[in-house]
C-alpha cells in the first residue's frame, strides 16, 4: 500500500475510499481480514439479490407494486455487480490508484496540480452527491415504510401482510409484530449496503476516470513544452522519449478501467433502458388515472436513471476528447521545421494517437455524449412498444 498518501490525493478520493472501504473493495488495502470483510458483504447483498428475484417471481396473493419491485431488482442487482467486478480487477484498479498518488507527489509543479484539481473537484463533487441524495432517500424511503406498517399494528396481528424495506410479502407471510421489527433491522442494514455499493462504485469509476482525463491534459502540456524546448535549442535527440512512455503508461490506466468496468457498464444501461421504459409507461397510465403522487414518483425515477447514465457517458466523452486534443496539438506544432528523423518518430506518435482512449460497454459501443440520445432514442422505442401491448 502506498504510504505517501498526500492532501491532493485525498481531496479527490477520500469520500470513493471510505465507501470502498467499507465493502471490502478498495485496491490498495489487503489481508485476510480484508478478503472475510468482502465475503460477508457479498453474501449479504447475494441474499438481498435472492430476495427480491423470489419476491418478483413468486406467485401469492399480496398486493404488490410490480413496478416498485422492478426498480429495487435493479438496484440490487446494479450492486451485486459492483461487489464482483472490482474485486476481479481488484490488482489492476490498484495500478491506477497508485499512479494517482504518485501524480500528487509534492514535487509536482503548480501549474499541473490546478489541472488536476479541476478533475478532482468534479469526482469528489459527484462521490459526495450521490452519498448525500442516496443516504437521503433511503431515509425517507424506511421511514415512510416503517410508519404505514405501525398504523396495522392496533387492527390486525399474525395475518398481516406487512410492507418491508425490500420487497418480502410472500416470503415472510403471517409472521408477528415483533419478528417483522428484527426483519425490519435486518433489511435495513441490507438496503444501507446495497445503497453504499451502488454509490460507491460509480463514484470510483467517475472519480478514476476524471483523473485519467486529467492526465491526459497534462500529456497534451507535455507535448506542448517539447515543442517550445525544441524551438529553443539546436540539437535535441530523443526528446520524445519520456512523453512517449507516458503516453504508454497512460495507455495501461485506460486498458485497466475499460477491462474492470465494461461488462458492468453494459448491463447497467441496458437495465436502465428497461426501467426508464417501464416507468415511462407507468407514467402515461399515472396520467390517465390522475394518480399524480405516483407520477411525481415515476418521473424522480426516471430522472435518477438517466443521471446515472449520462455520468458514465460524461466521463468516457470527456476522456476521448481530452486523448483527441493531443492529436491535434501535434498536428498544430512547427513539425515542418523539423528534421527528416524527427518528422519520422512524430509520424509514429501521432499513428499510436490516432486511435484515442476510450471506455467501451461490453466492447460492443463506446461511452461518449451519443450514447446518451442513443439510449433515449432506444428507451422511447420501448416505451412506444409497451403502451400499444397495455392498450391491446
Amino acid at each position: 500500500m502506498k504510504t505517501n498518501w498526500n492532501n491532493g490525493i485525498d481531496y479527490g478520493f477520500s469520500t470513493v475510499r471510505s465507501m470502498m472501504w467499507i465493502l471490502g473493495l478498495w485496491p490498495l488495502q489487503n489481508g485476510v481480514i480484508y478478503t472475510i470483510q468482502w465475503l460477508v458483504i457479498f453474501v449479504i447483498v447475494s441474499l438481498t439479490l435472492i430476495n427480491t428475484l423470489i419476491e418478483a417471481f413468486i406467485s401469492c396473493d399480496a398486493p404488490r407494486d410490480g413496478l416498485e419491485t422492478l426498480r429495487l431488482t435493479e438496484s440490487c442487482i446494479h450492486a451485486w455487480l459492483n461487489i464482483i467486478f472490482p474485486r476481479i480487477y481488484m490488482k489492476k484498479l490498484a495500478v491506477n490508484i497508485n499512479s494517482a498518488v504518485d501524480d500528487w507527489l509534492p514535487s509536482t509543479k503548480k501549474e499541473l496540480r490546478v489541472i488536476m484539481m479541476g478533475y478532482a473537484r468534479a469526482g469528489r463533487l459527484v462521490a459526495l452527491t450521490q452519498l448525500i441524495f442516496g443516504c437521503l432517500g433511503g431515509t425517507l424511503w424506511f421511514t415512510s415504510v416503517f410508519l404505514v406498517n405501525k398504523d396495522k399494528v392496533a387492527t390486525i396481528e399474525n395475518n398481516t401482510a406487512w410492507n418491508f424495506v425490500i420487497p418480502s410479502t410472500c416470503i415472510y407471510n403471517g409472521i408477528s409484530y415483533s419478528t417483522y421489527k428484527a426483519i425490519f433491522v435486518m433489511q435495513i442494514i441490507q438496503g444501507f449496503l446495497v445503497l453504499i455499493s451502488e454509490c460507491a462504485c460509480d463514484s470510483f469509476f467517475f472519480s478514476i476516470t476524471m483523473h485519467l482525463c486529467g492526465q491526459v491534459e497534462l500529456l497534451r502540456v507535455q507535448f506542448i513544452e517539447v515543442f517550445r524546448k525544441r524551438d529553443g535549442e539546436k540539437h535535441c535527440e530523443n526528446i520524445f522519449g519520456p512523453v512517449v512512455r507516458r503516453h504508454c503508461q497512460l495507455i495501461e490506466l485506460n486498458r485497466n478501467i475499460e477491462d474492470a468496468f465494461n461488462i458492468n457498464i453494459l448491463l447497467r444501461l441496458l437495465i436502465i433502458s428497461v426501467v426508464i421504459a417501464v416507468s415511462g409507461v407507468g407514467i402515461i397510465l399515472s396520467i390517465n388515472r390522475h394518480d399524480y403522487k405516483e407520477l411525481i414518483k415515476m418521473v424522480t425515477s426516471i430522472n435518477f436513471f438517466i443521471i446515472q447514465a449520462f455520468l458514465y457517458t460524461y466521463a468516457g466523452d470527456i476522456l476521448q476528447n481530452q486523448s483527441e486534443s493531443i492529436f491535434y496539438a501535434i498536428y498544430n506544432s512547427t513539425w515542418h521545421e523539423m528534421s527528416p528523423t524527427m518528422v519520422k518518430d512524430l509520424i509514429f506518435i501521432m499513428m499510436k494517437m490516432k486511435i484515442p482512449f476510450r471506455i467501451s460497454a461490453g466492447k460492443f459501443f463506446y461511452l461518449a455524449r451519443t450514447t446518451m440520445t442513443d439510449i433515449l432514442k432506444t428507451t422511447l422505442t420501448y416505451i412506444s412498444f409497451l403502451q400499444f401491448t397495455v392498450n391491446n
